[in-house]
C-alpha cells in the first residue's frame, strides 16, 4: 500500500493522500508549498517544502544564467541573483537591494522563503546572513547614494505610542500594549507567544497619546521574543500591518505621527 499523508487546510486536517495526489494538489494550487503535511514516520507536522520527500520536487531550483558560479555571495548589491517563493510560485531574479526595499515596504517578510545559487536550499529571509539586522544596518550606513536612498524614508512615519489593547484571533481574547504606531501598522506586545506571522487579528486600541480609541483588522508580519521580559511574562513583540482601518482613524494616526516626528 502506498504511503499516505495528511494535510492541514485552515486548521482542518484532511486526507489521507498519496505522494502523487499531494503533488497534484500543489500543482492545481489547492495547496501551497508552505502548507503543513503530517508524516507518521516523522511523527510531526512540517511544511511541505521542508519535508524531504516533497522538497526534492521544489529543489528543481530557478535557473541561473549559464556559467554562473554558486560559490561566493554577490559583492554587487545590484546583481539580480535572488528568487522569492510566495504562494507556491517562484519570482525573480531580484537584486539584494530590491529585496531589502521589499522588506522596508512590507511586501516581503522575514518568514518568506528566498533562494540564491550559494544556498543549499530555500531559506526564510530571517535565516539568511545577507538580510540579518547587522547586515542591513551596514547597508543603511552606506555612503552609496543608491543604497542609502531605500532607507531614506519609511512609507509611513512611525512614532512611539502608548495604549492598551484587546486582541482577538477568532478563538481567544488576549491583552496587549502598543509600543509604536504608524498609519500602516504598529508594534505591539501581546500576552501570548503562540501567534504566528501571517495570522490575522482583530485589535481594539484604547485611547492613548491623543489618538481616539479605534478598531483595526491586522496581519502579523514579524515576531520577536522580548529578552528582558520578566520570567513569568509571556509577552511577545509583534509587528502588525493594518489591513482594515477607517480613513478617519488613519488620518488621526498620520496627524499624531507627524507631530511626534
Amino acid at each position: 500500500m502506498a504511503k499516505q499523508y495528511y494535510l492541514s487546510n485552515n486548521g482542518t486536517h484532511i486526507g489521507p493522500y498519496t505522494h502523487e495526489t499531494v503533488l497534484k494538489k500543489i500543482e492545481a494550487q489547492e495547496h501551497q508549498w508552505t502548507d503543513y503535511v503530517y508524516d507518521d514516520n516523522v511523527g510531526e507536522w512540517m511544511m511541505l517544502l521542508e519535508h524531504p520527500e516533497f522538497a526534492t520536487k521544489l529543489a528543481q531550483k530557478p535557473a541561473v544564467r549559464p556559467g554562473a558560479s554558486p560559490a561566493p555571495a554577490p559583492k554587487n548589491l545590484k546583481d539580480k541573483e535572488w528568487f522569492i517563493l510566495k504562494e507556491g510560485n517562484n519570482y525573480g531574479p531580484f537584486c539584494r537591494l530590491e529585496l531589502v526595499q521589499m522588506l522596508q515596504e512590507k511586501t516581503l517578510f522575514e518568514y518568506d522563503y528566498i533562494w540564491h545559487a550559494k544556498l543549499p536550499a530555500w531559506k526564510r529571509v530571517a535565516e539568511v546572513e545577507e538580510f540579518s539586522s547587522q547586515s542591513i544596518r551596514g547597508m543603511k550606513d552606506s555612503k552609496d547614494a543608491d543604497v542609502a536612498e531605500i532607507f531614506f524614508r519609511r512609507r509611513h512615519a512611525r512614532a512611539s505610542y502608548g495604549a492598551s489593547l484587546i486582541v482577538h484571533n477568532n478563538k481567544t481574547v488576549f491583552r496587549g500594549q502598543a509600543l509604536e504606531i504608524s498609519a500602516g501598522g504598529a508594534g505591539v506586545l501581546i500576552d501570548t507567544p503562540n501567534l504566528q506571522p501571517g495570522q490575522s487579528l482583530f485589535l481594539h486600541f484604547q485611547p492613548g497619546d491623543g489618538v481616539p480609541p479605534f478598531n483595526a483588522v491586522c496581519q502579523i508580519v514579524s515576531k520577536q521574543f522580548v529578552k528582558d521580559a520578566a520570567p513569568d511574562s509571556e509577552s511577545v513583540k509583534y509587528g502588525v500591518k493594518f489591513t482594515t482601518l477607517s480613513q478617519s482613524v488613519r488620518e488621526s494616526i498620520k496627524n499624531f505621527t507627524t507631530k511626534a516626528a
